[in-house]
């Protein structure tokens, strides 16, 4: 286990519009906002359409579902270079749920409220090699 100690910053609370893609969305503000080095997301709303990722232990597997949905849980963070990891569960009309890892191609239908806590020091991620994945990079380490 690696970990790093944390403290709050900054919190930002953001409305995304109908039509904007959610993780390009949070990128374009993590780019106004070049500080933001680590971070938390969560938020909630409602989309039209949803590509949503599996990770089967080599390739995320995508899943498209062309449909209104309830974004009912967003849940993620942000490292250094607005690298933003998202997962999320979105509720059908028939009450049953689906999620997974948030990809481009999450389009809002109403709207999406996000909030943002910004937290120090800054985080990065590299390539794991056993993976492939870009994991978060943390500086203390409990064998």
């Amino acid at each position: 286990m690696k970990y790093i100690k944390q403290k709050y910053k900054d919190s930002f609370l953001l409305r995304l519009y109908k039509g904007e893609d959610i993780i390009e969305s949070l990128q374009k503000f993590c780019q106004h906002h070049s500080n933001i080095g680590a971070g938390t997301i969560r938020g909630i709303g409602a989309v039209s359409s949803a590509k949503i990722g599996f990770f089967d232990g080599k390739k995320y597997q995508e899943n498209i579902f062309n449909e209104n949905l309830e974004v009912l849980s967003l849940m993620g963070n942000i490292a250094e270079n607005n690298m933003v990891h998202l997962h999320g569960t979105f509720g059908k009309a028939n009450s049953s749920c689906i999620g997974g890892h948030i990809m481009p191609g999450c389009i809002v239908s109403v709207t999406c409220e996000i909030q943002i806590n910004v937290l120090e020091p800054k985080v990065s991620r590299a390539e794991d090699p056993s993976t492939k994945l870009n994991l978060l990079v943390l500086p203390q380490e409990i064998i």
